[in-house]
C-alpha cells in the first residue's frame, strides 16, 4: 500500500512525464555567423504561437539599440529578427538573449568579423 507522500510523488512523476514541453520551449532555428561589420544579422526561433518575444544582443558597449530588434509575437511558431550590425562594432564573440516569458527563453551567440 502507498503511503500519501509516495501518490503524490507518483501523481507529480506522472504530470511531469505527460507535460507538452515542446509546445512551450523557445529554441534557436539560426543565427547569421560570422557576420560582417555592416552588414545585416538575422535570427530566427521557433516558439509556440501567441507568445511575447524579446531579443537583446549584448556587445562590449552594452545592450545594442540597433533598429529591428523590438518584440515581436511569432507567426505560425516562428519569430525572427534582423538588424544591422553597425561598422565599429568590436570583432568578437557576442550573446544574444532570446525571452518568450513562460514559452521560456535561451541565450546563444555570433561572431562579428572584418
Amino acid at each position: 500500500m502507498l503511503s500519501v507522500l509516495g501518490i503524490a510523488a507518483l501523481v507529480a512523476a506522472a504530470a511531469a512525464f505527460a507535460a507538452p514541453t515542446t509546445a512551450t520551449m523557445a529554441r534557436l532555428v539560426s543565427v547569421t555567423s560570422p557576420v560582417a561589420r555592416n552588414a545585416h544579422a538575422t535570427l530566427v526561433a521557433h516558439v509556440a504561437p501567441a507568445r511575447r518575444c524579446s531579443i537583446t544582443v549584448h556587445y562590449k558597449s552594452g545592450p545594442s539599440q540597433a533598429q529591428g530588434l523590438n518584440p515581436k509575437r511569432p507567426f505560425h511558431g516562428r519569430v525572427s529578427w534582423t538588424w544591422m550590425v553597425g561598422g565599429n562594432t568590436t570583432l568578437g564573440k557576442w550573446p544574444i538573449t532570446v525571452d518568450c516569458g513562460s514559452a521560456g527563453s535561451f541565450r546563444t551567440h555570433f561572431k562579428v568579423i572584418h
